[in-house]
């Protein structure tokens, strides 16, 4: 087997676990949230959006961007090396982040009413603020684990403890009649479990061994790893500013609804997760064994599927997005729908252009990604301050999808500059040819004869995605690296494929 077909395999097996992973973190999540939304009032669940939006930023100003340091030495430095990167980025973390945990919680008061107009938020920015600390830490475990290329620790942390920890504590809550502290208290413990056992985890993957400081080397991790902070402040800023914008314009009640589609939407952004979670470092071992061509190759595999899963997911969160939030979270929420619409769009594009910022991660260009990010944030916030007033929470979207695109369409265009090639080949993306169409049939045709409930719009969302799935098939077949990778299933799973062979060497053809 040659090295570019052991890095798809890798990728696909990878993404495939973390895929898994996602989908049950986010649908714990996603109940543990719809719980929380129709236990509080809009305007309460607006303030638990904030914090949460606060403990985010807060992790990534004090984890100094250390996680995607680890994320890159570790797969390329010397064996005994690694513990002794590990043990200086958590120890630089822990200061930094207990620091600014400290200086939130103490004057949660004062940025609450000072900083956000609003001081119904107190409580949800003291109880995020000192839970900053052990974000910051889960955030480089997490970083530490990628670098491993150990998915299933990923799964174990991310999709699995932290989520059934939150559920578990928002239902007690609930149950127990809690006010919004304690609904923020239900969110915010779960990072101190996920955290202790996230570097509990990361420990055990790295070797006994460890060599002396190294100063040398934790300065070069160091000058690769801060370009990520502003990375990180410029994602959240185009992915979260709106949050903090629309509680300071509108209020908290149109906050809970922004919030709520925003949640919705976040089930799209597990395909491209799952593929850059192992992508981006195996993608780094190619290219420093100068195999440039081959991460081409093993991201243009991917982005076909990609885009399959991502027009799948525009149906029930696109078309159907008013019924879907009306049915899910409750008539109180509905004006999201728009919303909802807006951001389901822009997520389906940012699905396939967001591969080539691991591609320039892979290649060490730290830096134009920060100042991708940091010319998307500076767009997004200019946009949602002119939208915000005249438009409300719909031009939040609007600015929130625009600064996707141009963040990720920088990288598209730099990639291609940089390396005289894209994943994005004809092969790769034609099954949109059938997606427009795809769409607007079921928009002007199903959508108007269906019933908006509960069970029609999760049959009509299986039918829909298996249909178009089944025309992509049937139109362009199965590529040589899809044939490789079901074969490779098939022998390392003992996969009875029976009648399916045949069909499998027809769409082959």
């Amino acid at each position: 087997m040659t090295d570019i077909d052991q890095a798809i395999r890798d990728v696909v097996k990878g993404a495939s676990v973390v895929t898994i992973g996602l989908f049950l973190e986010l649908l714990i999540a996603f109940v543990a949230q719809v719980v929380a939304a129709r236990y509080l009032s809009a305007a309460d669940f607006g303030g638990l959006t904030a914090g949460t939006a606060l403990l985010d930023i807060g992790a990534i100003v004090a984890g100094l961007g250390l996680a995607s340091g680890l994320t890159r030495y570790l797969p390329r430095v010397e064996t005994g090396e690694k513990r002794m990167l590990a043990l200086v980025t958590v120890g630089l973390s822990l200061v930094t982040s207990t620091a600014l945990g400290v200086a939130v919680a103490t004057n949660a008061g004062f940025i609450a009413s000072e900083v956000f107009g609003n001081p119904n938020v107190t409580v949800s920015i003291r109880v995020f603020g000192a839970a900053i600390p052990f974000a910051t830490l889960l955030n480089v475990a997490v970083g530490g684990i990628r670098g491993q290329e150990r998915s299933t620790y990923w799964v174990l942390v991310k999709n699995i403890v932290h989520p059934i920890v939150r559920i578990g504590l928002v239902v007690t809550a609930v149950l127990y009649g809690a006010d919004q502290a304690g609904l923020a208290g239900a969110y915010a413990v779960p990072y101190v479990v996920s955290a202790t056992i996230g570097l509990v985890l990361l420990h055990r993957t790295l070797p006994r061994t460890r060599t002396d400081f190294d100063r040398d080397r934790i300065e070069e991790l160091t000058r690769y790893s801060l370009p990520f902070t502003v990375t990180g402040v410029s994602s959240f800023v185009y992915r979260s500013i709106d949050i903090f914008l629309v509680l300071y314009f509108i209020g908290d009640a149109a906050t809970g609804v922004y919030g709520v589609a925003y949640a919705a939407v976040s089930f799209m952004g597990m395909f491209s997760t799952a593929v850059n979670f192992l992508g981006s470092p195996i993608a780094s071992r190619l290219e420093s064994d100068g195999a440039v061509e081959d991460v081409m190759a093993m991201f243009r595999a991917v982005v076909r599927w990609l885009l399959v899963a991502s027009v799948c997911a525009l149906v029930p969160l696109g078309v159907f997005a008013t019924d879907f939030i009306d049915v899910i979270y409750g008539s109180k929420y509905a004006a999201g729908g728009t919303v909802l619409t807006i951001l389901a769009v822009g997520f389906a594009v940012k699905n396939v252009l967001s591969i080539h910022n691991s591609i320039l991660e892979a290649v060490g260009r730290s830096k134009v990604l920060s100042v991708n990010s940091a010319i998307a944030a500076v767009t997004n916030l200019g946009l949602n301050l002119v939208l915000i007033p005249r438009m409300g929470i719909v031009g939040a979207a609007v600015a929130t999808t625009a600064s996707f695109l141009l963040r990720d369409g920088l990288a598209a265009i730099q990639v291609y500059l940089a390396l005289d090639e894209t994943p994005l080949s004809w092969r790769a993306t034609r099954s949109v040819t059938l997606a427009v169409p795809f769409l607007a049939v079921v928009w002007t045709v199903v959508a108007p004869a269906t019933p908006g409930t509960f069970l029609w719009l999760v049959g009509i969302t299986g039918v829909t995605a298996t249909a178009y799935v089944v025309a992509v098939l049937l139109v362009f077949g199965l590529s040589e690296t899809d044939v490789m990778i079901i074969r490779s299933a098939e022998e390392q799973y003992g996969l009875p494929l029976g009648r399916v062979d045949g069909l499998i060497r027809w769409l082959a053809n």
